[in-house]
C-alpha cells in the first residue's frame, strides 16, 4: 500500500473531520477527541509504525516512550469501543469508521478511502489463514463479513449483514448469507 504512516494518518483525520463544513486544526483535534473509529486508526498506525522502528536503531529514542502510550491507546479502544484492528492488516490512507461495537479486521489488506460500520468483520476463514483483500473506496455495512482470501473490487458495496466468501467484482452492490450480486455498475460514492 502507498504512503507513508503520517500521510495515512493525514489521510484517516481529513476523512473523519470532512463532516464538518470548515476543517482545519481544531476540527481535526475535535475529530481525534469525538470519533472511536479515529481513536482506533490512530492505535493501529502507532502500532504499525512501532512495528517498523523495532528494526531501525536510530528510531529507538522516539520509539521507546511511545511504547506505553500504544498499549494504553490499544487497551482503551479495545475495551471502550470493542474495535480491534490487527497489526497483520493492511489498512491504506482514508479508512472511516462510522460506528463502533464488535470490528474485527486480521490478515487483510484494505485501500484507499474504505468506509465499514459496526460489527464488521474482515478475518481469515481459518486462523493463520489469509483474510480478504479490498479494493479502493469500498462501502462495508454494519454486520458484514468477508472471511478468507476473496477479494472485492474497488467501488463495491457490501450490504449490511452480508457474508461474503466468495470473489465480488467491482462496483457491484451485494446483500444476503451467502452475498450474492443484487444490482452491476453501482454507484456507491453518496456513502463515501
Amino acid at each position: 500500500m502507498m504512503g507513508r504512516p503520517c500521510t495515512r494518518l493525514a489521510a484517516d483525520i481529513r476523512r473523519h473531520e470532512s463532516s464538518w463544513r470548515r476543517p482545519g486544526t481544531a476540527r481535526a483535534l475535535r475529530a481525534l477527541w469525538d470519533q472511536p473509529g479515529l481513536q482506533a486508526l490512530v492505535a493501529y498506525r502507532l502500532g504499525r509504525w512501532l512495528g517498523r522502528s523495532a528494526r531501525r536503531p536510530l528510531a529507538w529514542p522516539l520509539a521507546l516512550p511511545a511504547l506505553p502510550a500504544f498499549g494504553l491507546l490499544l487497551a482503551w479502544v479495545r475495551a471502550a469501543y470493542d474495535i480491534q484492528l490487527g497489526l497483520d492488516a493492511d489498512i491504506g490512507p482514508g479508512l472511516y469508521i462510522g460506528h463502533h461495537g464488535g470490528i474485527r479486521l486480521a490478515a487483510c489488506r484494505l485501500g484507499r478511502r474504505c468506509a465499514i460500520q459496526q460489527e464488521v468483520r474482515l478475518v481469515p476463514a481459518e486462523p493463520g489463514g489469509r483474510g480478504p483483500e479490498i479494493g479502493d473506496e469500498v462501502w462495508i455495512g454494519a454486520g458484514a463479513t468477508i472471511a478468507g482470501p476473496v477479494t472485492v473490487g474497488s467501488g463495491a458495496t457490501i450490504s449490511a449483514g452480508s457474508v461474503v466468501t466468495a470473489d465480488v467484482a467491482a462496483r457491484t452492490l451485494v446483500m444476503g448469507d451467502p452475498a450474492r450480486v443484487i444490482r452491476w455498475d453501482f454507484d456507491n460514492s453518496p456513502f463515501l
